[in-house]
């Protein structure tokens, strides 16, 4: 694909479709990008519903639960029941899940050195700032 062509929201995807998949790779156990994408989401939530876990990684609703379930039976997250919500369980890493995205952030790690070394850690700071900024509407 010539990168060159694309436009910002697409080389956006494209180099975010790279990173899920050299993490993916990288990582130990077997959790495909959505499913990192998941734990991910989880652990900066710490606590979500399937619904909402679907609108945050924006893919359906049988799509996020499909995923759950290979993670469910895998004992990286688990169903917990809610406070005065007796129609929903929610969804929580388990040591295991918690585990499974440090290993992941040690990749993410050293992948975010590998680019570094080839931008500079200066323009490496610069993407993580204007990433940062509120530019996008909802």
């Amino acid at each position: 694909m010539n990168l060159q062509e694309l436009n910002l929201i697409d080389l956006l995807s494209e180099k975010h479709l790279f990173l899920r998949q050299k993490v993916t790779e990288l990582s130990p156990g077997q959790i495909n990008k959505t499913e990192s994408h998941i734990m991910a989401v989880l652990e900066a939530h710490k606590m979500l519903s399937i619904s909402e876990i679907s609108r945050i990684i924006n893919i359906s609703r049988q799509g996020t639960h499909k995923s759950i379930q290979g993670l469910l039976s895998r004992g990286y997250i688990e169903g917990v029941d809610v406070a005065n919500n007796q129609r929903d369980k929610h969804l929580v890493l388990t040591p295991k899940g918690i585990e499974s995205n440090r290993k992941m952030l040690i990749v993410k790690r050293q992948l975010e050195q590998q680019i570094a070394d080839k931008l500079g850690p200066e323009r490496i700071e610069l993407v993580k700032a204007l990433l940062k900024e509120d530019w996008l509407e909802s």
